[in-house]
């Protein structure tokens, strides 16, 4: 088959950049200024989305005393799904407009077959990261008080209807993770591969998608996580182990949401936006054991990426 690209390779596999080339297709690498700038602007767009959907939603009638008791809004998170799909979809179609404007949209977010044991080790991992992210934010947050809880996603739950926690389930443990993982390590990190090499996109995605969540004592935690994504995605050359990993995290943290519902009443509200709540502290040995398994699995998709046969041709057609 014609390459258009000659003789110029893609990123060699050890992570260093590899030469600067005109792709043929149409198809435009991605710097690292160009997916901080994509990343700012779903951003605002979600934002945007969330006040215009804040004026359209009808004020509650509340009288009395329990006006001044009860005086923000429900939290709609089926709207605010809504606001955050169609800013991440506006992003995913200028992103494919302007760097591959003649790719398939699965090739250009790389939703390939990768080897079949990427997805019971991306659940596993998922496992694994839940208990260290939760200890690193709980720390953080007892040091910096961020002033926000889970308090409304919990009650949003608890005063659910059986239809809405359908919905809820399916907005944080499929759509939402398929979304975030089709932007930040498809759309972005699939062109930032024809220019950079694996390391460097690994961390600009992970930074990106912890800041695209706003709070900062989040930061570092769902950076980490994000690192974790990244390795998946670029060991199993296919962006469906990240989803897969992205939603068992996001499945443990709804777990700990319904757990949290039988606490009693809630007062506090957490930001838009920000990543599913860590709400039960777990004792130091649980998250010591959870973060060398968290190690070792991610070593072994490292090492299952540098050996499996359907890995390695995954990872070709990434980089093609």
């Amino acid at each position: 088959m014609n390459d258009p690209r000659g003789t110029a390779g893609p990123p060699p596999s050890d992570g260093a950049p590899g030469p600067l080339v005109q792709r043929g297709g149409g198809e435009r690498p991605m710097s690292v200024l160009e997916a901080a700038g994509w990343t700012a602007a779903v951003t605002v767009a979600f934002v945007c989305l969330l006040r215009v959907l804040a004026l359209l939603r009808p004020a509650p009638a509340l009288d009395g005393a329990a006006s001044s008791l009860r005086a923000e809004p429900q939290l709609d998170v089926i709207g605010s799904f809504a606001c955050q799909a169609a800013a991440y979809l506006l992003g995913l179609l200028g992103v494919r407009r302007v760097h591959a404007p003649r790719a398939p949209v699965r090739e250009l977010l790389g939703a390939r077959r990768t080897h079949a044991a990427f997805y019971p080790l991306a659940v596993a991992l998922g496992l694994a990261l839940a208990g260290p992210v939760a200890a690193l934010y709980e720390a953080i947050e007892r040091r910096w008080p961020s002033g926000l809880s889970d308090a409304r996603l919990v009650q949003a739950f608890v005063e659910a209807s059986a239809l809405d926690r359908v919905a809820f389930g399916l907005i944080f443990i499929a759509l939402g993770p398929a979304l975030e993982e089709a932007f930040f390590r498809g759309a972005l990190a699939r062109p930032m591969r024809w220019k950079h090499g694996a390391p460097l996109v690994i961390a600009t995605t992970a930074a990106l998608f912890a800041a695209a969540h706003g709070e900062w004592q989040k930061l570092l935690p769902i950076a980490i996580f994000g690192v974790a994504l990244g390795v998946l995605r670029v060991a199993s050359g296919s962006l469906l182990p990240p989803i897969v990993l992205h939603g068992t995290y996001n499945a443990i943290q709804c777990f700990a949401l319904l757990t949290a519902g039988g606490a009693g009443p809630v007062d506090e509200v957490p930001a838009a936006g920000v990543a599913l709540p860590e709400t039960t502290s777990l004792p130091g040995w649980l998250v010591a054991a959870s973060s060398a398994c968290a190690l070792v699995l991610t070593a072994l998709a490292c090492a299952l990426g540098n050996r499996a046969e359907g890995a390695a041709r995954a990872r070709e057609e990434d980089l093609r």
